[in-house]
């Protein structure tokens, strides 16, 4: 009697570490929406095709739906889609800081706020790069660490020189649109 319990509790253990053994890792679904892909000027189809370029390390599975593209992800999946976009907000930082050194930035660890601090003498490229680029970043990094649809970045840009706010952009909402009067307004006293 004591033997046969020993036996059926063994038989139970292996049946139940073999459950184990062959479960697929937990995922999770998140949606990154149409006004990312708008933002970015990515068609869905574009961001379905990145994301098969990444391979299986980067997502489960990935979608087009109504509202953007539906990805499947493991929290190490997703960990490391935040990683690399890490990575390249960090070299667009480090292009930004290169180009001339009174020019900085203010990160948010929540990834909602961008402070840029550099004068009118950035080149437009280089403008655009860092701005729009990094707002892309940050936005997709707050969709996939809070598994959301609602996202923005409220950019501030400031006059390096005199530490005054040049103008203030909510993306996606609002287009990144100023000039030689603000400029202006941002060294007057």
């Amino acid at each position: 009697m004591k033997k046969s319990r020993i036996v059926a509790g063994l038989l139970l253990l292996i049946v139940l570490a073999s459950g184990c053994a062959n479960s697929k890792p937990k995922t999770e679904t998140y949606v990154i929406p149409n006004s990312y892909w708008t933002y970015t000027s990515t068609t869905t189809e574009e961001a379905v095709e990145t994301f098969h370029k990444l391979g299986d390390d980067y997502y489960t599975e990935v979608k087009i739906v109504d509202e953007g593209v539906q990805v499947e992800l493991t929290e190490q999946q997703r960990d490391k889609l935040v990683q690399r976009n890490n990575d390249y907000i960090e070299k667009l930082v480090a292009d930004y800081k290169a180009y001339n050194s009174e020019y900085w930035y203010v990160p948010d660890e929540n990834y909602q706020k961008l402070a840029f601090y550099f004068d009118e003498k950035i080149p437009n490229l280089l403008h655009a790069a860092t701005v729009y680029n990094l707002a892309a970043g940050y936005g997709l990094n707050y969709i996939l660490l809070n598994n959301t649809t609602e996202w923005g970045v409220d950019i501030s840009i400031y006059n390096c020189h005199t530490n005054k706010l040049v103008v203030s952009i909510d993306a996606p909402y609002e287009t990144v649109s100023y000039g030689p009067a603000e400029w202006k307004a941002s060294y007057d006293e």
